[in-house]
């Protein structure tokens, strides 16, 4: 009877998880306001994982992302590590509506990136000006399973944090520098 019950229950919050907005998950961990009603150039920034406030807190990382969303809704993410150089694992172009972030990517990616495609955009109530991309596909799900006594912190480990802005006039001499340094396609292999 007891496996009855706990199948049951577990029914029950999958359903629940499921009906639930990812906004709607997020909160019931952790107190988020959505980001919503900017323009390509007020949304376009550097996001990074792990952030600064997560080195601050926790030191130097061996690996890491960065997410370059460009003011005129391209973008180009990069992973690195401590033996890996920066390196382009993914660009095209992003359109924000309604609080998510969706990428596409260019046709001449025929790699699987290792990046979700959708994102939830959200800040702490007590940050105003802060963005954070919450994946809502691997991310989020991992956030819930994982926040534990401290969700805010499991928040920050999971998200992009926007960590800098990007302006229309740096765009060009940053995009330039990130495909020269970092972009290279033969070192991946075909999409099946």
């Amino acid at each position: 009877m007891a496996l009855v019950t706990f199948l049951v229950v577990v029914a029950q919050l999958v359903a629940v998880q499921s009906i639930a907005s990812p906004l709607e998950r997020l909160r019931a961990k952790t107190p988020v306001e959505t980001v919503k009603n900017l323009t390509p150039v007020q949304f376009a920034g550097q996001y990074a994982n792990p952030s600064k406030e997560v080195v601050k807190r926790v030191g130097p990382p061996l690996s890491g992302n960065n997410l370059y969303l460009f003011p005129d809704k391209t973008y180009i993410y990069c992973q690195w590590s401590d033996i890996l150089p920066n390196t382009v694992y993914d660009k095209g172009t992003w359109n924000f509506s309604g609080g998510v972030l969706e990428l596409k990517s260019a046709q001449e990616i025929s790699w699987a990136p290792e990046l979700e495609r959708r994102f939830l955009a959200v800040h702490r109530p007590s940050h105003d000006d802060e963005i954070l991309l919450v994946g809502i596909e691997k991310e989020l799900s991992y956030f819930e399973k994982e926040a534990g006594d401290d969700p805010e912190f499991m928040l920050l480990l999971v998200a992009k944090l926007r960590d800098a802005t990007i302006s229309q006039t740096e765009t060009p001499k940053l995009k330039s520098n990130l495909m020269r340094e970092g972009w290279k396609p033969n070192g991946f292999g075909k999409w099946p």
